[in-house]
């Protein structure tokens, strides 16, 4: 009697604490479930907000030569051919940027990027030269998206004030980017997948839209509730009311750069939680299940005292091998970037705590995009196998922790080994790659190639393994920047940028 009391006992406070349990890992799987969208929306405005600002800063650096050779007198002499070579360079021709329009101060055009002879055209009536006529502002203008009177497609344009000598409004020059152009970003960045992502021009316009919907470009949000909170800090996120359409969403939003834009991401949050009310429901029926399993097996309990200790250890090699596969990337067999993070955080203390040396080199394929498209991705995959075996036979495995922590990007730590060696690693790596002589026409190697960034401690000053990381990435960009198929240091890369800074204002 006593043993079936003490059994009933455990039985309830058995089914209690699983209902607990569940309950608790039930909250913990919400809030990660909200978690994961914030950080993919996050990701997603910031990544956009970059290239947006980018793209533009780029574009405006035409204007300012533009409006730079305007003022020279001995270029406004030239004949018109040899003019507009000196005004514009390739940029301005670029793909989803539109034509560039030097207007005098009675807004007729002078000429264009397009044509050393424009058409007779005159923008006296738009809301950019209006401006620059009553304002004595040297600002780039971001206008409010309209549609172009020369291509007839819905633009933004960016415009410049031309000023006389003594300071008097001498015309304007201004260039469009279409439109469209956003649309291929946001395709490019996989914004289909993140909700409803809008780009805002100034005032509250709506100058791109995911899901994309052309009676919405020009329509102005600027007087909704959520556009107003948007408008009240650089970034952040907040659930509000939709702006375009009825009920909530969880916003994500940031400005771009300096500039009168804004862009937001926006779920609804039925979708934010629809794969935790599926799972919810699952494991509610389990535990409904399991609860009444084991007052069905309680009786059985003391017979299967005996098996439990086999099928604990059972259970743990499961677990271990589990643990494996979790940490291992399925198509390279290399670590994966959850054993990359745990690898380098581990090394990283142990880095500080013996004062001993930390490198970490981040590789990169080189056109890798342009060799999924030519060939496809199942030799995009082979190529990445490639890759891994040469990381393979370029380091040691006791000693190095190689990984593979995205598409076409691989990570070695090096413990307790000098930048010098490290980059006698990361060139071994590197020549391995090449040595395989895979054919990528878009390459301009003509093989498939690989760049790195090698960054190390204490040569970095690194204050936690994210900023090692970060170093390691600049000097991987800094590769690419200069040619691809090589291994840059970050101290390297960091001089070689110094000296560019100088050398650009000497």
């Amino acid at each position: 009697m006593h043993s079936a009391a003490w059994l009933s006992a455990f039985n309830l406070l058995a089914v209690a604490g699983l209902c607990a349990v569940s309950a608790f890992m039930l909250w913990q799987m919400r809030l990660d479930a909200a978690r994961r969208a914030e950080i993919t929306s996050r990701s997603l405005v910031q990544v956009l907000g970059r290239d947006i600002a980018r793209n533009i800063e780029l574009y405006d650096l035409s204007l300012r030569a533009v409006v730079d050779g305007m003022k020279r007198s001995d270029v406004a002499q030239l004949n018109p051919e040899l003019r507009h070579m000196i005004l514009f360079d390739r940029a301005a021709t670029a793909l989803g940027f539109g034509t560039i329009l030097v207007l005098d101060q009675a807004g007729n055009a002078i000429t264009t990027s397009q044509s050393v002879y424009p058409p007779a055209f005159n923008s006296a009536d738009r809301e950019y030269f209006q401006y620059f006529a009553t304002h004595d502002d040297d600002e780039l203008r971001v206008s409010p998206p309209s549609i172009s009177r020369l291509s007839g497609q819905w633009v933004i344009m960016l415009s410049r004030r031309v000023s006389n000598p003594d300071g008097s409004f001498a015309g304007v020059v201004a260039g469009a980017i279409f439109l469209d152009y956003f649309r291929g970003l946001f395709a490019a960045a996989g914004a289909d997948h993140a909700g409803t992502v809008t780009l805002y021009g100034p005032g509250g316009t709506v100058a791109m839209r995911e899901p994309f919907d052309p009676h919405l470009l020009g329509t102005s949000v600027a007087r909704t509730p959520s556009f107003q909170e948007i408008l009240k800090v650089r970034s952040g996120s907040f659930i509000g009311p939709a702006m375009v359409g009825d009920g909530d969403r969880h916003f994500v939003f940031t400005h771009v750069g300096n500039y009168p834009l804004q862009l937001s991401a926006a779920v609804p949050p039925s979708d934010v939680y629809a794969d935790w009310y599926r799972q919810t429901l699952s494991l509610g029926l389990v535990v409904l299940i399991l609860c009444a399993t084991t007052v069905v097996l309680t009786w059985l309990f003391g017979r299967e005292l005996s098996h439990r200790l086999r099928a604990e250890q059972v259970t743990a090699a499961l677990n271990t091998e589990l643990e494996t596969l979790a940490t291992t990337d399925a198509l390279t067999g290399l670590s994966n970037r959850r054993r990359f993070d745990e690898a380098l955080a581990r090394e990283w203390r142990r880095s500080v705590r013996t004062r001993q040396p930390l490198s970490l080199i981040l590789l990169d394929a080189d056109h890798f995009k342009g060799f999924n498209d030519r060939y496809g991705h199942q030799s995009g995959d082979e190529a990445l196998k490639l890759i891994a075996r040469s990381i393979e036979a370029a380091t040691d495995p006791s000693h190095d922790i190689a990984c593979r922590i995205g598409g076409e990007e691989f990570a070695v730590i090096l413990p307790d080994t000098e930048a010098v060696s490290a980059e006698v690693v990361a060139d071994r790596i590197r020549e391995a790659v090449a040595g395989w002589k895979v054919p990528h026409a878009a390459n301009p190697q003509g093989i498939i190639t690989v760049s790195g960034g090698l960054a190390q401690t204490p040569l970095i000053p690194a204050v936690d393994p994210a900023a090692l990381i970060a170093a390691a990435d600049a000097a991987l960009y800094e590769a690419k920047q200069l040619g691809r198929n090589r291994i840059e240091v970050a101290v390297q890369a960091a001089t070689r940028l110094r000296h560019a800074s100088m050398h650009g204002h000497s």
